[in-house]
């Protein structure tokens, strides 16, 4: 009996050692996309993958995107950080995957430590989604997700030149921006003044009635009525909001669509 039960232990241990190792192969090899969803088209996905895989080959990076019909209550955060560890990670310069839930309207973005160098928890996630949540609102989801991608390629490609995360606000200079305003106005108003100056029907007056040819206009009698007054009350949204799941091992973040 204790030999039988030796052997019956041993070939747990193999099977368990097998699927352990079947798993990691499959996680190795996860694509590029997995779209439960069934939101792209065959030639939208093969588009897609073909992005990606010229962006992971060129930057040493993973990027996934993955779609779901439902979460079924499960966190949204946390499931796009195991999708992160079972399947996009161990890639040189870090790993990506981006996480639809249809029936919620959710999104995340998780990143592995490495990518979040590159892809910081809140310039980078921002970024992604000015870019990409716009797109999924109108229900345009393969331009949506080639903005992600293009987003992606752009902060990592920057990172690969610069040695530091991309910033959308750092070519912005607010002296600039005040001094264009300033000319603009100028230039405006000489316009406005060199058009005035050449009506020679047009002249300043200093009341209403100077504008009135005598004897044209007599008012003889005044009365206000109130008709009527709609109405509408429309109930405040319920939806936006945003998702954190970043720990020691994830960054990333996400929202409402």
């Amino acid at each position: 009996m204790k030999k039988i039960s030796s052997i019956l232990t041993i070939c747990f241990a193999l099977c368990l050692a097998l699927a352990v190792s079947a798993f990691g192969a499959q996680a190795e090899a996860a694509a590029s996309i997995y779209d439960n969803a069934r939101l792209l088209s065959t030639a939208e996905k093969e588009k897609l993958t073909q992005k990606i895989q010229a962006i992971e080959q060129k930057y040493g990076v993973r990027v996934g995107i993955v779609t779901q019909p439902t979460l079924q209550g499960r966190p949204v955060g946390q499931v796009a950080n195991a999708l992160l560890d079972q399947g996009y990670r161990g890639a040189q310069n870090g790993g990506i995957v981006l996480l639809l839930s249809m029936k919620e309207r959710d999104w995340y973005v998780s990143t592995d430590n490495a990518m979040r160098a590159r892809i910081t928890d809140k310039e980078g996630v921002k970024y992604i989604e000015s870019e990409m949540v716009p797109k999924l609102k109108d229900d345009k989801y393969g331009e949506a997700f080639e903005k992600y991608v293009d987003a992606v390629e752009t902060m990592v490609a920057y990172y690969a030149k610069e040695g530091k995360p991309f910033d959308p606000k750092a070519g912005f200079s607010l002296i600039a921006a005040i001094t264009a305003a300033i000319v603009a106005a100028l230039g405006g108003w000489g316009t406005r003044a060199t058009l005035i100056a050449s009506m020679s029907n047009v002249t300043p007056a200093a009341r209403a009635s100077e504008y009135l040819k005598d004897g044209s206009f007599d008012l003889t009698e005044s009365d206000d009525r109130f008709l009527f007054m709609n109405v509408t009350r429309t109930a405040k949204s319920k939806g936006g909001g945003s998702h954190d799941a970043t720990d020691d091992d994830h960054g990333g973040g996400g929202g409402k669509f």
